[in-house]
Parts: structure tokens; C-alpha cells; sequence
């Protein structure tokens, strides 16, 4: 699916692997969120992942067909309960304790401007304008962090995110998750190289 990733970014629109890429993923957390492009799609992606075996998992849809929490206002959930029941719910970024932003307000730019924005973000240093990303930032990891079981409500969760970021532990989590990705990539060259 990797080698596919360019292909249909290019693209532009949807394809049958942004279906595939979730249900095939050989890696398989205990608890997962999963966004999906259309509403049409949470139901079928959720029994898809139930028939799997996956529990704990929620497949979230934005009203605005946006395969994240969405920070303009409601958002699907399809939620996988450890019993394999499937829970459907809407959530709000008033659960999680931020306001609503137009979507427009949390979009990316050019990859100079993106790298700039995250760096503030980490920094703990943003500017007005980039309190809507920080909010989406806060949603989205706020969602995860309470479906894993981390945080007792989305509110948590939420809370937990800016807290972390706050404090500078992102940016040393992110920085301390790519050396141990090169570390990593680095042994398995190594083992290709002997073998």
C-alpha cells in the first residue's frame, strides 16, 4: 500500500485503497480510530473491522465528509465496544472543551509554512492565528486518547493533549519517536546488507 501513497495523493479524490489500507494494516493496536471520507462509509468500515475481530476500534466521519474529528462542528462516531457492539454517536468539539473553527482556519499551506506551524505548535509558541490547528490538534489526539482508555471522557483527553504540549513532552516524544524509527530502519538495512 506504501508505494501506492503518492499515486493516489495525486489523485485527489478517494480510492478503494483508503478502504483497503485500514482493514489490511498488519500492525493491529488493541484500539484504533479510523477516519473514513463519507458517512456512508463509517457503518460498513465498522462491521468490516467487528467481522476482524477488532474491538475498541471507532471509525469517525466529519459532517463535512472529513476522515477526522472535525473542529467546524459534528462528527460521526462508530464506535466497536469490547463486547463487538457497534455504538453510533455524533461528538462536537464542545466535548472536548474548544470551540468550533471553519475548516479554512485549520488548513495546511506550503510545506515551509506546515513545517513553521508545527514547530510553533511544539514550541509552545503560536500565534492567534494558529489556534484553530492547535484546537484540531486537541480533538483529534483528545478522540485517541479516550478511545485507548488513557483519558475517562474526550474532555480529558483534550485536556491531556494541551497539557502535553504545554510542557515541551511533544516535541520530545516526536523528536524521540524519529530516532528510534531511523534507529530501526538503520538495523534493518543492516540485516539486509548481510543477508
Amino acid at each position: 500500500m506504501r508505494y501506492l501513497a503518492k499515486t493516489r495523493r495525486e489523485l485527489g479524490f478517494p480510492t478503494p485503497f483508503n478502504v483497503l489500507g485500514p482493514l489490511t494494516n498488519p500492525v493491529l493496536p488493541d484500539r484504533a480510530v479510523i477516519g473514513v471520507h463519507s458517512k456512508s462509509l463509517g457503518p460498513v468500515m465498522a462491521e468490516a473491522l467487528k467481522l476482524l475481530g477488532r474491538r475498541n476500534y471507532a471509525v469517525v466521519c466529519g459532517d463535512e465528509n472529513l476522515d477526522e474529528i472535525s473542529i467546524a462542528g459534528t462528527t460521526h462516531v462508530w464506535h466497536i465496544q469490547e463486547n463487538g457492539d457497534i455504538t453510533n454517536y455524533t461528538i462536537h468539539p464542545s466535548d472536548f472543551g474548544v470551540p468550533t473553527h471553519p475548516l479554512s482556519e485549520a488548513a495546511g499551506s506550503s510545506l515551509e509554512e506546515n513545517k513553521e506551524t508545527l514547530t510553533r505548535l511544539l514550541n509552545n509558541t503560536l500565534e492567534a492565528k494558529d489556534e484553530a490547528i492547535r484546537d484540531f490538534v486537541l480533538v483529534n489526539t483528545g478522540f485517541l486518547l479516550y478511545i485507548s482508555g488513557m483519558a475517562l471522557s474526550m474532555k480529558e483527553g483534550a485536556t491531556i493533549a494541551r497539557e502535553t504540549l504545554e510542557s515541551g513532552k511533544a516535541e520530545t516524544l516526536l523528536y524521540d519517536f524519529a530516532k528510534a524509527t531511523q534507529e530501526l530502519r538503520a538495523q534493518e538495512s543492516e540485516k539486509a546488507a548481510i543477508n
